[in-house]
């Protein structure tokens, strides 16, 4: 998984260093970046910070933006990431959704922006010791939706090729997963199926860096 999406990294590097450089050179006065009409794709890793029992995750996704108008633009994406819960188990969260993103002004080169959005999510807690079995009372999973809005930044290397960096905060609406992390002699211990499903609130920060290339101008 970590080879394929380095290779898309990679590929996304090398076709936007060549579309942009002949964009480029067709508009070589141009300050404005980004205008209506952009419909571009990006490769793109989150990471998950401050929920989910205060551990780290770490995902991977795409996404593709239409802008709509100069000042805003449109963001769909899709991220599958993982949390490791002191060794006891994995958490795996899966955010399928959109998010507008206003921009202010563009400083040249360098584009801040506001964003905020909605996505469904899938979350899934699996001990270590049944990852494979098929018994649902020790496999804690759910649907539900969430919203999330920050700050981010692109960076336009080249004309039609950025990469951007942004930090959101994601709040999950509806029911959460509760499970207990429990630390024993010989290590953690995960506890799922005498914990079920309540109804409440459920955030975290989300920090997300991404590569991205203008495919057409669609008017």
């Amino acid at each position: 998984m970590k080879g394929i999406i380095l290779g898309c990294f990679v590929c996304l590097f090398c076709y936007g260093a060549f579309f942009a450089q002949d964009s480029g050179e067709k508009h070589p006065d141009r300050e404005e970046f980004l205008e209506k009409g952009q419909f571009s794709v990006g490769v793109r890793t989150t990471t998950s910070l401050f929920g989910h029992d205060n551990i780290p995750g770490l995902g991977v996704g795409g996404q593709m933006r239409w802008q709509i108008f100069d000042f805003m633009n449109t963001e769909w994406f899709a991220d599958w990431i993982t949390i490791d819960l002191n060794g006891a188990g994995t958490r795996n969260n899966a955010h399928i959704g959109w998010s507008v993103m206003f921009y202010p002004k563009q400083l040249g080169k360098f584009v801040p922006y506001a964003i905020a959005g909605h996505c469904f999510d899938f979350a899934k807690v699996t001990p270590l010791s049944t990852p494979y079995l098929n018994r649902s009372d020790e496999v804690s999973k759910r649907w539900s939706s969430a919203v999330q809005t920050g700050l981010g930044a692109h960076y336009i290397l080249r004309d039609g090729f950025d990469i951007s960096l942004q930090a959101q905060y994601m709040l999950h609406l509806g029911e959460h997963l509760e499970y207990e992390l429990q630390e024993t002699p010989t290590g953690y211990h995960l506890d799922t199926h005498e914990h079920g499903e309540s109804v409440g609130l459920e955030g975290h920060i989300l920090l997300t860096a991404s590569l991205n290339v203008r495919l057409a101008d669609l008017w």
